[in-house]
């Protein structure tokens, strides 16, 4: 599960960091009772399957009620986490972090506690500022390379960590090399071969890493199948705005033939679409994505508004561009241009 603020958001759900922000993961598909249990988030069988179904409010409303009866429950304690991340809540990532923090204090081997400890802090950080993410570092690596070494099989611990090694600069802990070493000692060949991808889109090599993600099965563990979603996503887009769009090209289209009811491959695509000046395709395409799974991860508003505009349909451009802005969500250039072009439009 990746540890990203702005990937939450990616994660998103989950995805947490996608520059070190985006959160963390995600509309998961795979059957439950086929996965290993490593390959679970959360290795409690209630807590996982309300998590995959996305049903944050219950999953919330379990974790407490049965922190109310256990306070030490690292799954509740990790599930409570979750909703705090997926929500991407200051307010509730606060309160998910103090406990995990207690949690991590009074369980010092508990993975599931280091391990939100590690990516709330980091996250939470993050949006504070530069100065406090630097002060943060080393507890946040801490967290997450103790809980890896307590449960190595775990593959949220190994991908929260590869990704802090990817995000965080050499002074403060980061290493390309110990990345690719977490990659390299995955223990199954499917983990193998995405976390690779992952190294290899660090290099802005987004074609190898669009190839890894493709030689990959249609159906994947949970949490590697979030991961891959989303880095899949990112590459893709990464050869788009490089010029490269007919490269990405197969890779939307077979996400949106095996995952029909994950917006994912028609955002990419409308993406690709917009870069080609097909705008009437494009918009199609977002329209599409905005009603599947995952569509509040990406900025689907926001680019409805810029294929409207480009249409010159500008009063439901103008319309698109003000619902973006009042959410308030999004990245910050992309709410700074927004603003501009409905001020081009007269907004």
């Amino acid at each position: 599960m990746t540890l990203t603020a702005a990937s939450h958001r990616h994660c998103p759900r989950h995805r947490p960091w996608t520059g070190l922000a985006t959160c963390l993961a995600l509309c998961l598909g795979p059957i439950l009772v086929a996965t290993p249990l490593a390959a679970q988030t959360l290795k409690d069988a209630a807590l996982e399957a309300l998590y995959v179904s996305e049903k944050s409010d219950e999953l919330q409303r379990l974790a407490t009620q049965r922190l109310a009866a256990q306070p030490d429950d690292a799954q509740a304690v990790l599930a409570l986490a979750l909703v705090a991340l997926e929500r991407d809540d200051t307010a509730a990532r606060r309160q998910a972090l103090a406990r995990a923090e207690a949690c991590a204090e009074k369980q010092p081997r508990a993975a599931p506690c280091l391990y939100a400890h590690g990516v709330l802090l980091g996250i939470q950080a993050m949006s504070d500022g530069m100065v406090k993410a630097a002060r943060s570092a080393g507890t946040v690596q801490t967290a997450l390379a103790t809980a890896h070494e307590i449960d190595p099989a775990w593959y949220p611990g190994r991908s929260a960590l590869m990704e802090f090694y990817l995000a965080a600069p050499g002074m403060l802990g980061g290493s390309t090399t110990k990345a690719a070493e977490l990659a390299r000692s995955a223990p199954r060949p499917e983990q193998v071969s995405a976390l690779q991808g992952r190294v290899a889109m660090q290099d802005k090599r987004f074609e190898a890493a669009i190839a890894a993600f493709m030689a990959l099965p249609a159906t994947l563990e949970p949490a590697l199948a979030a991961d891959v979603r989303g880095w899949g996503l990112q590459a893709g887009l990464g050869l788009v705005v490089s010029g490269q769009a007919a490269k990405a090209q197969p890779y939307f289209e077979r996400q949106m033939r095996d995952h029909p009811s994950h917006g994912a491959g028609a955002y990419g695509l409308a993406r690709l679409k917009g870069e080609q000046g097909d705008w009437a395709e494009a918009l199609r395409l977002y329209e599409v994505a905005a009603g599947l799974k995952g569509a509040s991860e990406w900025p689907v508003v926001y680019r409805v508004g810029i294929a409207q505009q480009q249409l010159k349909r500008n009063d439901a451009a103008k319309a698109s561009f003000t619902r973006f802005i009042a959410a308030g969500k999004g990245q910050k250039s992309s709410l700074e241009d927004a603003r501009k072009r409905l001020e081009q439009l007269g907004g």
